[in-house]
C-alpha cells in the first residue's frame, strides 16, 4: 500500500508539473505579457535566430519610421475594445490602399519598417493596424488569425467610408499571412483586389505541433492539447480555429503566397499546402536565401517586382 501511494504521490507531481508547463508554453504562445526566458534558450527554438544585421537595419528604419508623413488613427469593437493603427499617406497616391497585418508580438510600424519607404514612394496609401494584444491596441492574448481577421473586417469597414474610391490589397506577414488568407473567404471583391500573404501557416495547430517536434522534439500530446484547453479557457478560442487553409480553400479574391525557402519557423511547405488550397487566381514567390519573415530584407527587388506584378494583374480589366 505505502508503495501504491508513493506511485500516486509520484503520477500527482507529474500531472501538476505537466499542467505547469504547459501554462509556461501558453502563456509564451498567447499572452501578450510573457515571462522573461534567457536569449540562449529562445536562439534554440527554429527561426528565432536571426541575423543581427537585420535587427540594426530594422531599428534604424523604425526610426525613420517617423518622419514619413503618418498619422494615428483607431477604432472601437463591438466588444469595447480599442484598436490602433497607423496611415502613411503618399505625398503622389497610386489610387491603392494597402492594408499591412503585422506578425506575432510586433506591431504595425516595426514589421514594416523597412518596407514603408518603398510603398510611400510608389504611392500606396497604408493603414497599419496593431493587432489586439499587441503594439497600442488593447487585449491580452494574441488570437493566430481567429479575432485579428474579425478585427481587421472592421478596418475594411473603416476604409468604406474614409477611402471609397480606393481599391484594397491585404498584406500580411506571418500571424498577418494568417489573418489575411483568414478574411480571404469573407471579404467583398468589388473592394478587396487581392491578398498578399507572406510566411503564413496552414494552421496555429499545424504549426505548433511542428514547433513542438523540431524545435524541442516533444511529442505534441499531451503538450498541445493542454495548451489549447488553455487557450480555450482563457483566450476564448481553440487552435483549431486558427486554420487559414480552410478560409483559402472559399477564397473570394486572387491570392499571392511568398515565402523564404529556409524559412524553420513556418515551414516552407505549408506555402505550397496554401497554393494548392487555394481555387482563385493565384500567384507564387519563393526567396531562396530568407528565414522567417525577412523575404523583403533578404530580396527587397524580387519582393516589389512580385507586389507590382501582382496588384497590376489584379486591377487590369478581365476579358
Amino acid at each position: 500500500m505505502k508503495a501504491i501511494g508513493i506511485l500516486l504521490a509520484v503520477a500527482a507531481a507529474a500531472v501538476v508539473l505537466l499542467f505547469f508547463v504547459c501554462g509556461f508554453i501558453f502563456n509564451q504562445l498567447v499572452w501578450r505579457k510573457t515571462v522573461s526566458i534567457p536569449r540562449w534558450i529562445t536562439d534554440r527554438i527554429a527561426g528565432n535566430a536571426m541575423p543581427d544585421a537585420y535587427e540594426k537595419k530594422n531599428n534604424a528604419a523604425v526610426a525613420a519610421f517617423s518622419q514619413l508623413p503618418i498619422r494615428s488613427v483607431e477604432l472601437h469593437t463591438p466588444d469595447g475594445a480599442r484598436l490602433a493603427a497607423k496611415v502613411l499617406t503618399p505625398e503622389k497616391p497610386n489610387g491603392r490602399l494597402l492594408i499591412a497585418c503585422h506578425g506575432a508580438r510586433s506591431n504595425g510600424t516595426g514589421e514594416f519598417a523597412l518596407m514603408a519607404p518603398y510603398l510611400y514612394k510608389k504611392g500606396y496609401t497604408v493603414l497599419f493596424p496593431d493587432h489586439r494584444g499587441c503594439g497600442e491596441s488593447d487585449g491580452k492574448y494574441m488570437g493566430y488569425g481567429t479575432h485579428e481577421s474579425r478585427d481587421t473586417l472592421l478596418w475594411l469597414d473603416y476604409a468604406k467610408i474614409h477611402y471609397p474610391d480606393l481599391p484594397v490589397f491585404l498584406l500580411g506577414v506571418s500571424m498577418g499571412g494568417a489573418t489575411v488568407l483568414m478574411m480571404s473567404d469573407k471579404v467583398d471583391p468589388a473592394q478587396v483586389k487581392g491578398i498578399i500573404a507572406d510566411c503564413a501557416y496552414t494552421s496555429a495547430w499545424a504549426e505548433f505541433r511542428y514547433q513542438l517536434r523540431t524545435s524541442f522534439h516533444l511529442p505534441p500530446f499531451p503538450i498541445l492539447h493542454i495548451c489549447n484547453l488553455y487557450c480555450k479557457l482563457f483566450a476564448g478560442y481553440s487552435f483549431h480555429q486558427a486554420a487559414p487553409i480552410a478560409a483559402v480553400a472559399k477564397a473570394r479574391v486572387p491570392v499571392l503566397f511568398i515565402h523564404g525557402k529556409k524559412d524553420d519557423f513556418v515551414p516552407f511547405f505549408m506555402r505550397d499546402q496554401l497554393y494548392n488550397a487555394c481555387p482563385t487566381e493565384k500567384a507564387k514567390l519563393t526567396v531562396p536565401a530568407a528565414v522567417h519573415a525577412r523575404s523583403y530584407y533578404t530580396d527587397p527587388t524580387a519582393y516589389q517586382l512580385a507586389l507590382e506584378r501582382f496588384t497590376e494583374n489584379c486591377l487590369a480589366p478581365k476579358a
